[in-house]
């Protein structure tokens, strides 16, 4: 997982909105199916992950074979991880901060609006320390 703030996190911030926003729009097409009922699933005490749409993107996106839209909500304390990123995330946070650790890295907080990166393989725990919700919406793109 990867925050942007460099001397040109404007420009990176920009380019990487862009890029989630074309992913959005994915999603938004006639030529997509959604993935029927919204799935919701318990990750740990306090932390859901909810399913919003699934689509097929191939001949759009080249190399990966479904990208889905999804948010997961954690709950005022809440904590999930560790969990190893198995694809790649666009993420945005919305609501409270959340507190992060990836394995091989200092621990930082993801503010409302912040937008990052987690590339494959990260081992990342994630903690609510606030006492209002977290929700991290993620466009997920999955490897042909």
């Amino acid at each position: 997982m990867e925050q942007f703030k460099t001397a040109s996190e404007c420009d990176r911030r920009s380019i990487l909105l862009l890029g989630a926003a074309g992913a959005a729009a994915l999603f938004t097409g006639s030529s997509f199916a959604e993935a029927g009922e919204t799935q919701v699933t318990e990750l740990a005490p306090g932390v859901t992950l909810k399913t919003l749409k699934e689509v097929d993107p191939v001949g759009q996106i080249t190399g990966y074979s479904k990208a889905r839209l999804m948010e997961i909500t954690f709950q005022p304390g809440a904590k999930f991880g560790p969990d190893t990123s198995k694809t790649v995330d666009i993420c945005e946070i919305q609501g409270a901060a959340l507190y992060v650790e990836i394995d091989g890295k200092e621990p930082f907080t993801l503010q409302p609006g912040d937008v990052y990166a987690c590339p494959v393989g990260n081992t990342e725990t994630d903690t609510n320390k606030s006492d209002k919700p977290c929700i991290m919406r993620i466009v997920e793109l999955q490897p042909a």
